[in-house]
């Protein structure tokens, strides 16, 4: 886990609570040139699984029917710690060494690239995704292969899901 640069006492980014004890919305760097932001739960998040965070700071599940309503305004970040549903945490925009959720077979370094997965909160290799699920800004840095979900490595730029022939 890296540890935050940007000035706020008590941050714990592998820590969420009840209670909110930040601004929502807050941002806060990372030592490892990452980008973390404070938002509320609207559902039980597992480590690695990507969430949507809309412009109220709210954190939904990344389903691709949310992207075909909501491509604009939203940030897709992935949860790196288990936060509970109705808690407020810190969940990661940009970084490197950052845990994402995957279906299926997920190649380290793969030219193919990700897209999101039908399951939710997943990515999955772009030969198996279908039109329109699309993610820029992800690169996958150790490989994930399992039918079920499994967690790998991943460096996020600024992940953007990209509609494209819907």
């Amino acid at each position: 886990m890296p540890t935050p640069v940007s000035s706020l006492i008590g941050a714990n980014l592998s820590a969420s609570d009840a209670t909110a004890l930040f601004a929502l919305g807050t941002r806060i760097n990372t030592t490892d040139g990452g980008v973390y932001q404070y938002c509320e739960a609207t559902a039980t998040f597992i480590t690695g699984e990507l969430v949507l965070l809309y412009p109220a700071s709210t954190a939904y599940t990344l389903l691709t029917a949310s992207l075909t309503a909501n491509a604009n305004g939203v940030n897709i970040a992935a949860v790196q710690n288990i936060i509970n549903q109705g808690e407020f945490g810190w969940f990661a925009t940009q970084g490197r060494n950052l845990y994402v959720l995957c279906t299926g077979t997920v190649t380290a370094g793969g030219e193919a690239g990700v897209v999101i997965s039908a399951n939710s909160g997943r990515f999955q290799n772009a030969p198996a995704g279908g039109v329109g699920n699309t993610c820029l800004g992800v690169f996958i840095t150790t490989s994930a292969s399992t039918a079920t979900a499994s967690v790998a490595v991943a460096t996020l730029t600024w992940p953007r899901a990209v509609l494209m022939g819907a």
